[in-house]
């Protein structure tokens, strides 16, 4: 099996993961992190149990996966890469900053819990909300989740915040300009966007349809695709919002870190993984 670990995702990865020294004690080898990392993504893609890990692939138990993971996410390793990956984007002019677009879709949630709430959209069944902020080629700078009970408005600010910090580590701290549709289009939103030095192309609510932002507007769509390839994301089995919350990073890193690696190509032929994947 072709390692779904790439090198540039690795060279990301290995200065941020905690350190354990072998213990003194001895006892069993620790896998490698490497391996288990292949297997965290190998669960994110195609959404098994982390206990159905094929073992002979060399990774480990889907307990110590789990550990691994769980570990990683509580020390904010993926938060970190993702920055250092967009970071590295902007060093290589892969960003198209002239703007920004912000959406939101909705996914149901299984097994409940304080990220979760009742979907107006679903029959009030437990779900929860998938938050973008894209640049202007639909590459993920924020990613977050929240009930689905939340209006999308009240995570805007939220998502400038985090917008901030992501793009903090490059040579631009914000975008031009920050478009939305009409779920955005409040007054006081759009304050907020000004007040970041941002221009806000944000649809007023009751304006009449057909704004034209769909004409660029749709590679927020084309991002929310991306992530419903990885099919743990697909539906929230996620008891912990932050759990799910890591699985979302992650994959936000895989995508950049693909666009890393195919930089070389067509930026409006692009698509996040190769033929091969």
């Amino acid at each position: 099996m072709t390692p779904l670990v790439t090198d540039e995702l690795w060279n990301t990865i290995v200065p941020l993961l905690p350190a354990h020294p072998p213990s003194p004690k001895g006892g069993r080898p620790r896998v490698a992190d490497r391996l288990c990392l292949n297997g965290i993504l190998f669960v994110l893609r195609e959404s098994l149990r982390w206990q159905s890990l094929p073992l002979e692939l060399g990774w480990g138990s889907g307990s110590t996966c789990w550990r691994r993971f769980a570990e990683w996410t509580a020390t904010g390793v993926w938060e970190r890469m993702h920055c250092l990956l967009v970071g590295a984007l902007q060093e290589r002019d892969l960003l198209h900053l002239e703007r920004a677009v912000v959406d939101s879709s909705s996914v149901r949630a299984l097994r409940g819990g304080e990220h979760t709430g009742s979907n107006p959209t679903d029959r009030a069944k437990k779900g929860c909300k998938r938050h973008l902020i894209t640049d202007g080629q639909g590459m993920p700078l924020v990613v977050q989740i929240g009930p689905a009970n939340r209006r999308d408005e009240q995570w805007l600010p939220c998502l400038l915040w985090w917008l901030w910090i992501v793009l903090s580590y490059g040579r631009r701290p914000r975008p031009a300009a920050l478009q939305g549709d009409r779920g955005y289009g409040f007054a006081w939103t759009i304050v907020g966007v000004l007040a970041w030095g941002i221009r806000a192309l944000l649809a007023e609510r009751g304006s009449p349809h057909g704004s034209g932002l769909g004409r660029t507007r749709y590679v927020v769509e084309r991002t929310h695709s991306w992530f419903v390839s990885f099919r743990r994301l697909i539906v929230c089995h996620e008891r912990y919002g932050v759990h799910y919350q890591g699985m979302y990073q992650l994959a936000a890193c895989i995508i950049c870190a693909r666009r890393l690696h195919d930089g070389h190509q067509g930026r409006e032929g692009w698509q996040p993984f190769s033929q091969a994947a």
